[in-house]
């Protein structure tokens, strides 16, 4: 991929209105106060470390893409590098806060290498069929009021102080980029390179897909999802309908849309 092809990518991922939208100003300096004001004012209850937390020498987070080499035409995946952001250094605390609360379904896999341990000894029927189902562009599209619901009621669940979750939407809400010296702000879903969109990638998946099984006409006997958070792998018992599954798994968003490969 040549320069020029590269910049044009990134300018069609940038130009999706319903994701990103260009501000005249960098939004730095608001950004931070507006972090360090939540800290210091849930700083005591949550026993925070506000010097820790608060980042000191601050710079926007700067966006770039990976080529899904994969996929026809290779496609980017957006990524924006949060290092030095005013939110970096709350969103390390809030993944290792937020991180016990997921893995706690029969889907949820460790890494790679316990996904290919689940799956190397497994056999197909001849009536049976794998299925792979793939979330298109899974943390741009995660609605960011279910996600904190969500967390909001593991948080409670598990006895943890619901404020977290203030935090938590501030770091989801605050996402904007720099782009060739232009900013944008993110509108919707979650930032790709925020320290904490991974676990809330996998809770939401995790409660999403608890609810589509419970729902489905038929239940897979295998239903694993790998770590990245986006991939399912599931074998489907005969005379299913793929049509039927596929509706009730794209249920959530108003952008989200799921592949379906047999």
């Amino acid at each position: 991929m040549d320069t020029s092809d590269y910049n044009f990518k990134i300018l069609q991922l940038l130009s999706d209105e319903s994701t990103y939208k260009k501000v005249k100003t960098d939004p730095t300096t608001n950004t931070l106060k507006s972090t360090s004001d939540l800290i210091k004012k849930h700083s005591e209850k949550l026993n925070l470390d506000v010097n820790s937390l608060i980042p000191s020498c601050t710079k926007p987070p700067r966006l770039y893409g990976l080529p899904k080499i994969h996929k026809p035409n290779a496609p980017l995946r957006p990524i924006v590098s949060q290092i030095d952001s005013p939110t970096y250094k709350l969103a390390q605390h809030l993944a290792k806060v937020l991180l016990p609360l997921r893995g706690h379904t029969r889907a949820h896999t460790k890494d790679s290498y316990h996904f290919v341990s689940e799956i190397k000894d497994l056999h197909l029927a001849d009536n049976e069929t794998m299925v792979s189902f793939d979330v298109q562009s899974l943390f741009t599209c995660l609605p960011i009021e279910d996600c904190k619901s969500i967390v909001t009621r593991k948080l409670e669940y598990n006895n943890m102080l619901a404020e977290y979750s203030v935090l938590l939407k501030h770091c989801l809400t605050s996402g904007y980029l720099l782009w060739k010296e232009e900013f944008y702000k993110q509108v919707d879903g979650v930032a790709m390179g925020s320290p904490v969109s991974p676990i809330v990638a996998d809770i939401f998946m995790e409660d999403f897909e608890e609810k589509a099984l419970l729902t489905a006409p038929v239940n897979p006997r295998f239903y694993k999802r790998e770590h990245e958070g986006s991939v399912t792998e599931n074998i489907w018992p005969p005379n299913f309908s793929m049509s039927s599954k596929y509706c009730k798994t794209t249920s959530f968003g108003s952008r989200a849309y799921v592949t379906v490969t047999e």
